[in-house]
């Protein structure tokens, strides 16, 4: 007789976005250059938005 593990369908899902997330993350880069001043612009989070900013020249730029 064969053990079958019982697998909840909402874990698998949840596995998944969690996977996605972190590839997502793992794409993006810390920091860019500004294309405004050429400095460099730093990644932050604020709650549900990421954004780079610059603060040589104060440019915000949303990542969706």
């Amino acid at each position: 007789m064969q053990h079958q593990e019982h697998v909840n369908p909402l874990q698998n899902e949840e596995d998944s976005e969690s996977k996605e997330r972190i590839k997502i993350h793992d794409n993006i880069e810390q920091e860019i250059e500004c294309p405004r001043c050429y400095d460099i612009m730093a990644l932050s989070s604020d709650f549900d938005k990421m954004s780079y900013f610059c603060q040589e020249c104060n440019l915000s730029l949303l990542i969706n």
